[in-house]
């Protein structure tokens, strides 16, 4: 069979990946964008605190490493248990196994040359980077064999193409690459491999591959252990095959046996460690989080502009779709290669899952991480939309279906190429964990991002245009003092007084003026001028400025920016907050306010104004 085509996908794949991180070395950044930083400082932690400092009940390593390097995500890496008044990890260890290997590379490399072998110095982020690298070659291999198992050379090498190119698979290969999903994307590969393997000729060997696979996952992510479905439901299509598959295991009892005491045995790593460090062989890490199991979060989770998942990886739009052409195509399939039903119950059982956790989004990242261990098999009803459309040799066919097609997928490669690059360059200005409608519109396609087009991650009402009729409805430059506690004299930008908030005084008094829309304004615009010696970067704890109408003591509009967006250290800077009137609805009040929002950085305010217009 000709395979030349999938075969250069797929260094193409690996060579454009690679280009990314050689020209972005992730290794070479300090802070959040390191490779060792938050979600994955948190998997990573494991290794130096067993195997350099010997502590994995205390973790008093970490105050030395935080000052020196000024890491992210290390503080939050293990939490106190109460009961055993001992720190304990709150991500499984699945992803520091993974990193093992590299992990002791680097740490070669530390020892033989003048950087530290501390465990967070460079060459522990450049082999940890590097050596996930590889894992993603891997994975990309065996997606490439699937794929060939059920679809010409050609079709097999437009979905690998499309899948690490077109997807947020591209950002979790060559920026995030030390995240889990990139790995497990790996591991179902591999599994969904042997498990075909298993299927034409079953052995010992491939159930030990098999039950390693499920275990890990299992072990870097507890909800992979859904992977198991697979194996499970390969090849059942209907009753018959459901009464076949049962003689058939019967028969090979003792390998499945071995695999699932392998998934078992990889399993028990953790609860051994919890109950060497906490005292229970079961511990729940992930302390106040957990899953809402009534569907609220679908919606969000597909469509939203935080994170929606089709939004930002619109490519796998074709892959729903190209369910339904799988399923066809399925039919075709010799008893043991239908695997329809596998993919289909895989898909909705782990989507629902995924998209059932209360931190929906994920946090930081690109589009819905969680799914991309999925694509290994998502690849496949993509191919059978891709070989459906492009296979038609009618002339209506090719006009009005693969044309267009072909153009939207033309479209979303390129979208996910700039969308990649925004939430990685310097002036990108991609908000990766949370984006809004605004916003998103506001940065779409743009090479140069404007710093204050963030205020539009908090408010969505942006007035265009030159003010008419503009008419001062409050003013209060803070000098007359009715309550000191307020007030400071430290720095002002007029006058001897400035409004401060800190980390005791959190909230402003409100600041509030009558008002009846006698003269039939459109707008309202607060305006004030801050000055902060340290800006905050904590997005939850930068300080609010807000705006919200009252009728009788009730807000029925409120508008709001987090003004250290805009702020840089030692500078007073002007700025304004728009909210349009609600036509038909009575309100008596403008009330303006400020937060400091938990935050312990001092902020000093002047010169409070609100004024009413009309657009020009």
């Amino acid at each position: 069979m000709n395979q030349e085509k999938s075969l250069f996908a797929y260094f193409f794949s690996c060579v454009f990946i690679f280009s990314l991180v050689w020209m972005y070395p992730n290794w070479n950044n300090t802070g959040p964008n390191a490779t060792l930083s938050w979600d994955v400082m948190g998997y990573y932690t494991y290794l130096p605190a067993g195997l350099i400092y010997k502590d994995l009940t205390e973790t008093k390593f970490k105050k030395d490493i935080q000052k020196k390097y000024n890491v992210s995500g290390l503080e939050h890496a293990s939490f106190l248990h109460e009961e055993s008044g001992h720190q304990v990890m709150k991500y499984p260890m699945g992803m520091a196994l993974a990193y093992l290997p590299w992990f002791l590379g680097g740490h070669m490399v530390a020892t033989f040359s003048a950087y530290p072998a501390d465990g967070f110095s460079l060459p522990y982020h450049a082999a940890i980077a590097l050596g996930c690298l590889i894992y993603a070659f891997i994975g990309l291999w065996f997606f490439r064999k699937i794929l060939l198992r059920f679809f010409d050379d050609g079709v097999a090498a437009v979905t690998l193409l499309l899948i690490a190119i077109g997807t947020n698979y591209l950002n979790y290969s060559a920026f995030d690459m030390a995240m889990p999903h990139n790995f497990l994307f790996t591991l179902y590969a591999i599994l969904i491999w042997t498990t075909i393997r298993w299927y034409d000729q079953p052995s010992f060997r491939k159930s030990i591959v098999i039950g390693i696979c499920i275990g890990w996952a299992a072990l870097a992510r507890p909800t992979e252990i859904l992977s198991a479905l697979i194996p499970i439901l390969w090849g059942l299509s209907d009753w018959e095959s459901a009464r076949e598959r049962f003689y058939f295991w019967k028969k090979h009892f003792g390998k499945l046996v071995v695999t699932a005491g392998i998934v078992a045995g990889i399993g028990a790593m953790q609860l051994i460690y919890w109950k060497l460090v906490a005292g229970h062989f079961l511990v729940y890490s992930y302390e106040d989080q957990g899953f809402s199991w009534n569907g609220v979060h679908l919606k969000d989770c597909f469509i939203s502009y935080r994170k929606g998942w089709l939004l930002y990886t619109p490519m796998m739009i074709f892959s729903i779709i190209g369910l339904f052409f799988y399923w066809k195509k399925n039919k075709t399939f010799t008893f043991y290669e239908k695997n329809f039903l596998a993919i289909f119950v895989f898909f909705l059982t782990n989507t629902f899952i995924i998209f059932s956790w209360d931190i929906w989004w994920y946090g930081g990242g690109f589009g819905q991480r969680a799914m991309i261990p999925s694509y290994t098999l998502l690849g496949l009803p993509l191919a059978a939309f891709l070989e459906y459309f492009w296979k038609k040799n009618n002339r209506f066919t090719k006009i009005f279906f693969t044309f267009p097609i072909t153009l939207a997928i033309v479209f979303f490669l390129w979208l996910n190429l700039f969308q990649t690059w925004q939430a990685h360059a310097p002036n990108g200005g991609f908000e990766t964990e949370n984006m809004t409608k605004a916003y998103y519109w506001k940065i779409f396609g743009k090479t140069n991002v404007n710093p204050e087009w963030r205020i539009f991650l908090d408010t969505d009402e942006e007035f265009l245009g030159k003010p008419k009729s503009e008419k001062r409805i409050y003013s209060n430059d803070f000098e007359q003092i009715t309550d000191s506690i307020y007030f400071d004299t430290s720095f002002v930008s007029s006058g001897k007084y400035a409004l401060h908030l800190n980390q005791k005084v959190q909230y402003s008094p409100l600041f509030a003026t009558s008002f009846s829309n006698d003269a039939d304004a459109e707008w309202i615009r607060a305006t004030a001028d801050f000055y902060c010696k340290n800006r905050e970067w904590n997005y939850w704890q930068m300080t609010q400025f807000v705006i919200y109408l009252e009728q009788n003591g009730k807000a029925i509009k409120s508008k709001m920016i987090r003004v250290h967006r805009l702020l840089k250290d030692n500078e007073w800077r002007r700025i304004s907050l728009d909210i349009k009137i609600p036509k038909g609805q009575k309100f008596d009040k403008v009330v303006v306010k400020f937060w400091n929002a938990g935050g312990t950085k001092e902020i000093w305010i002047d010169d409070l104004q609100c004024a009413i217009f009309n657009k020009q």
